[in-house]
């Protein structure tokens, strides 16, 4: 009996989570054209709905798992849009994240009947939160030309940061917007949270508009803590340096001369970021990495790196970029390497040795 009320009750909630299920977004498994073609039919016009995500985007499954089966979303957007995903990564994916200039995940392209873009929303919202931002993206004060020109009727703050944002999430340079308004708003506007939040992410690390931010860090320091801001700006060329250093960036399509590697190095060492934090090194081993300098990376490497933490993940990492240098390396660097990783050997005996002792005396 027991038996027969298990399979029942699991057949209930298979049925019941195949049918909450169904009532959510109805994704298509159709290619762009053919959505095109559908939204055309004059008997029943619909917009498009393209989700671009990619595989390892967390808030983009979280999304398709969590929200988009959720009824009140299948409620708004079933009877507007033919509803369509690609993985910006893979096959058809590819071709949209190049037409649309699709670059961050997950981004929802909001498209007409004839393929055109409307607007575009980006980032992670609960289904409720993302109708409200479909709701308000269509509306067409709300689009990158309605912005616009309601800047350009009244140029501030209230207008500027949307326009911005905008011009941002569209894969475009905010950068003059967000220039004109620092040149032109008071300071309680271009010191505040949001401004500089959007203007400091935006930058581009070395840009006229960057330089200009940075000659007023002392005040941007104020407002929100030189530990943030110093966060936000290390944040910026993190993954480039490594990708510098690790000797991969073509395949990112990441590209620095060695002068401009040095510029950064400098830049982020004014910061006086914690040298016990292993990441923070990547900038300076990067520019060894641009200037071909292994001798002087070796000597930086037994100087500092060294001596941080072996249980930090990061300082795997690093060590993990010297050791793929051997490949390159003459027999006196080889052995320079070799060097170091038993120095590091040796050390952890040590510790682990000592550890034991106290360990063996404990009965």
């Amino acid at each position: 009996m027991n038996k027969i009320c298990i399979a029942v009750l699991f057949t209930f909630c298979l049925l019941w989570r195949v049918t909450v299920l169904a009532q959510g977004i109805n994704f298509e498994h159709i290619t762009l054209n053919d959505a095109i073609s559908k939204a055309g039919n004059p008997a029943e016009p619909k917009l498009i709905l393209v989700d671009c995500y990619t595989s390892w985007c967390i808030p983009c499954i979280e999304m398709s798992s969590m929200e988009f089966p959720k009824k009140v979303a299948g409620d708004y957007f079933n009877p507007k849009f033919i509803s369509i995903k690609f993985d910006m990564e893979k096959g058809e994916g590819k071709e949209i994240a190049k037409k649309y200039n699709v670059k961050a995940y997950p981004t929802f392209l909001l498209l007409n009947s004839k393929g055109q873009e409307i607007n575009r929303v980006v980032g992670k919202s609960t289904a409720d939160e993302f109708i409200e931002k479909v709701t308000t993206a269509l509306d067409p004060k709300n689009s990158l030309p309605g912005l616009k020109a309601a800047y350009e009727e009244k140029k501030g703050m209230s207008t500027g940061m949307p326009y911005a944002l905008a011009l941002y999430q569209n894969s475009k340079d905010p950068g003059p917007v967000l220039d004109e308004l620092f040149e032109n708003s008071q300071d309680f506007e271009r010191f505040s949270k949001n401004y500089l939040e959007l203007a400091l992410g935006t930058a581009k690390f070395g840009s006229p508009f960057f330089r200009k931010l940075m000659l007023e860090k002392a005040r941007i320091d104020q407002a929100m803590g030189s530990e943030v801001i110093n966060r936000i700006i290390f944040d910026k060329v993190r993954k480039d340096m490594y990708s510098i250093a690790n000797e991969n960036g073509a395949r990112y399509n990441v590209f620095y001369t060695a002068k401009e590697v040095e510029e950064i190095a400098y830049t982020i060492s004014l910061l006086k970021l914690d040298p016990n934090v292993p990441e923070h090194h990547m900038c300076r081993i990067a520019l060894y990495v641009a200037n071909n300098d292994l001798d002087g990376m070796i000597r930086y490497y037994k100087r500092y790196i060294a001596r941080l933490r072996s249980d930090d993940v990061f300082k795997g990492i690093l060590d993990s970029i010297l050791s793929e240098k051997l490949k390159k390396a003459t027999p006196e660097q080889h052995a320079a390497i070799k060097g170091y990783f038993q120095d590091q050997s040796d050390r952890l005996k040590k510790e682990s040795s000592h550890y034991q002792g106290y360990a063996d005396n404990i009965k």
